[in-house]
């Protein structure tokens, strides 16, 4: 696989959504082959995924991966974050709304969301810090979205500005990306009611690159527009 992708990168793009198929419809496969190929997907897939910078496959496969081998710790994870939406979405907005203000007095306008981490991350914080779902408190991110590279770190001085940030936890991706190419600022920070959140800082090529990895820099490469397929 990895030697047919040095010649077009479209085979990893192919196998990746070949695999991800294969997990979203894995009740079809005989019960006795379903925990082999989760093991597989998530050693070897789901790294592989990460190291070619496509984060929306790796968390879903990672996800998936959950679904398989620890269904009760799943769907106790599917449960509570449910019932905690409305909760979510209000504490969201605490956050937000200060953010966007402060900007809009300079005439930046970001496009802000929110979303609880992945199934597979809380679980793998519940694991490393032998903790159960009500003591993990950093389960949001918070992504912030601008059009210039100068906009991120004006918007990171405003979120510090707001809310006091966590010693150690900043992290400047933009100066120094990651080894594949990801680009954001990352902070935590103390929200309101003492909750930790994270924040990401990224443009809009940026946020592009984070999701959609190796499969967007091949697209921007040949020059492919949005609307035809890769």
């Amino acid at each position: 696989m990895l030697l047919s992708m040095a010649d077009d990168v479209r085979v990893i793009i192919i196998k990746f959504a070949d695999r991800l198929h294969n997990m979203r419809t894995l009740e079809h496969v005989p019960e006795k082959k379903r925990p082999r190929i989760a093991l597989e997907t998530r050693d070897v897939y789901a790294p592989l995924a990460h190291r070619f910078g496509i984060a929306k496959i790796k968390w879903e496969l990672e996800d998936l991966c959950l679904k398989n081998l620890e269904p009760d710790i799943y769907n106790m994870l599917v449960d509570k974050i449910k019932l905690s939406r409305d909760e979510r979405q209000k504490y969201i907005s605490n956050i937000a709304n200060p953010i966007y203000d402060e900007m809009s007095k300079n005439n930046i306008k970001p496009t802000i969301s929110g979303r609880p981490k992945s199934f597979y991350s809380i679980y793998h914080k519940m694991k490393k810090r032998g903790r159960p779902f009500e003591e993990i408190y950093d389960l949001l991110a918070i992504r912030i979205i601008v059009n210039e590279v100068e906009e991120c770190y004006y918007a990171l001085g405003i979120i510090h500005n707001l809310f006091n940030p966590v010693y150690d936890r900043f992290k400047d991706y933009i100066a120094m990306p990651k080894i594949n190419g990801y680009q954001s600022l990352h902070t935590t920070v103390v929200g309101p009611e003492g909750k930790m959140v994270e924040i990401q800082i990224r443009t809009q090529t940026m946020h592009t690159m984070a999701e959609d990895g190796i499969a967007a820099h091949w697209k921007y490469k040949h020059g492919i527009e949005e609307d035809k397929p890769i």
